[in-house]
């Protein structure tokens, strides 16, 4: 089903449609003059408004990466670290504090100029509970200590989400492949 609060285009193919059952109409009753436009133009405003308005799950979760990933890109461990969930654990990180010190010492080797996203997939299990595939290509600079194996990574990683409050957490991070070989946190 559609979400009007994720998805402009439902209302603004309707504000199409409607201009164009307006019009026919508008044809046999010159005496509405040009009042019939204002329902597609209210529609339309309609859609921008709500998805300007209304901050869905999805588009937190996407929030979050984009964010992450710039923070990556400027070495800001504290940056990525206000999404972390104070529940956080993982196979080889077993709190947040573990996460956040990994991060802060990769991160200051690693030297990343920009990331890219291939493709990610965000499922909702429940209102408190999300979980998404992430991949991503990581552009190294020339001075990264990890760019001797080449200046492009691609990294593949599974993430789960947790909703405390109104905001979403990053409750587990998982890494699961490294350019196309499968790989784990303990394999860094």
């Amino acid at each position: 089903m559609l979400n009007i609060f994720e998805n402009i285009w439902l209302l603004i193919s309707l504000a199409g449609l409607s201009l164009v059952v307006l019009s026919m109409l508008a044809m046999d009753r010159p005496e509405w003059g040009k009042k019939h436009l204002l329902v597609p133009l209210a529609l339309t405003g309609l859609a921008f408004g709500l998805d300007y308005a209304v901050k869905t799950d999805t588009e937190y979760i996407r929030y979050i990466i984009t964010t992450s990933k710039d923070a990556a890109a400027a070495n800001n461990a504290a940056g990525i670290m206000q999404f972390v969930s104070p529940n956080y654990a993982d196979r080889v990180h077993k709190s947040r504090q573990a996460m956040e010190y990994a991060m802060e010492f990769y991160l200051g080797k690693a030297s990343i100029e920009k990331i890219k996203t291939q493709s990610h997939i965000i499922t909702l299990s429940s209102k408190t509970a999300a979980e998404s595939e992430f991949k991503m290509v990581i552009h190294l600079s020339s001075d990264s200590q990890y760019a001797a194996a080449g200046s492009i990574v691609f990294v593949d990683m599974d993430f789960e989400y947790e909703k405390i409050g109104k905001k979403w957490h990053v409750k587990r991070a998982e890494l699961t492949a490294v350019n196309g070989d499968p790989m784990g946190w303990g394999s860094i």
